[in-house]
């Protein structure tokens, strides 16, 4: 089995895939601190003209900051009573979500939206390499089919910690050059940080453990698209279809379900956000997970041990 092992993970990094996947995590992982970094300039050039505004009135800025914001909505839009309040709030969370102190937690809160495409398309890479180079008649002629099936799916893990880990670390440490860019552009030190304000809902490693099970639980589903269509990319339609095209299809949902728990455990201070349908709960979430994640397992192990080595 330790050998299996070893010839998995070293076809990942031979094939450069975890090297790709890695950069292509990053990439993601920027996009999310980019946006985040253009909510808080947005937000600064519009609280500036809140702030000339009452400059040139007259009016009592300290006085407004002591207030709180009220926002009206109606079928025409909405209307924000003492915008001041509220863009100055904003601009508190969103450098907040920026800072060092919860950076890593808002990279891990976009695990929700992009560990299904690229877990799932690393459980696709190595379900479907043996039918892309033709070596599965070679490979479970000398190995039994169980032991294959099994180091692959250690493999998954076993990569799937490493890219993550890697990948918020080099994601981190741009993160934090961006932020110092913006401490250049912006007094930050207008805008404190108040940590009875900003409250965590659970501790770090929580938030790691839940990103890094959705990272496996979709490894998996792409893993059996993989030994379903011997090929990557109906299973990679599939997965970005349903994870960025088709919505919330409501409480039995395996997207809502995911939801609920992100907003158990993350906090979403930043530009990602979760919507969760009603009368969701921790039970029918937990059970509708753990039945999706068996029911994938038991499919592709029955599909990879009953099908020929000798079809193509």
């Amino acid at each position: 089995m330790k050998k299996i092992l070893e010839q998995e993970l070293r076809y990942g990094i031979n094939s450069k895939i975890y090297f790709i996947l890695v950069m292509f995590l990053c990439g993601l992982f920027g996009v999310i601190l980019f946006l985040n970094y253009s909510s808080v300039t947005e937000l600064y050039q519009e609280y500036e003209g809140l702030i000339n505004y009452y400059e040139k009135n007259n009016l009592n800025i300290e006085e407004e900051l002591n207030n709180e914001y009220i926002v009206e909505t109606s079928e025409n839009g909405g209307t924000i009573i003492n915008p001041i309040v509220y863009y100055n709030d904003a601009l508190s969370k969103y450098i907040y979500a920026a800072s060092s102190e919860y950076r890593l937690s808002q990279l891990l809160e976009s695990s929700i939206l992009y560990f299904p495409i690229v877990f799932g398309l690393l459980g696709l890479v190595i379900s479907t390499n043996d039918y892309k180079y033709r070596t599965i008649k070679l490979r479970t002629v000398r190995i039994n089919k169980n032991r294959l099936g099994l180091a692959k799916q250690i493999s998954i893990a076993i990569s799937s910690f490493i890219i993550i880990v890697v990948s918020l670390l080099f994601a981190y440490i741009v993160g934090e050059i961006m932020y110092q860019y913006l401490a250049g552009k912006i007094p930050i030190k207008d805008f404190p940080i108040e940590t009875d304000t900003f409250g965590d809902r659970s501790s770090i490693f929580l938030k790691f453990f839940f990103a890094y099970i959705i990272a496996l639980f979709f490894a998996e589903i792409g893993y059996t698209f993989g030994i379903l269509f011997k090929n990557m990319y109906v299973g990679i339609i599939i997965i970005f279809v349903y994870t960025f095209i088709i919505p919330n299809l409501g409480v039995y949902d395996l997207k809502n379900t995911i939801f609920y728990f992100a907003n158990q455990i993350f906090d979403f201070y930043g530009v990602i956000s979760a919507d969760v349908s009603e009368n969701t709960g921790f039970i029918s979430s937990f059970f509708i997970i753990l039945l999706t994640f068996i029911l994938s397992f038991v499919v592709n192990n029955i599909v990879f041990k009953k099908r020929s080595s000798f079809e193509s």
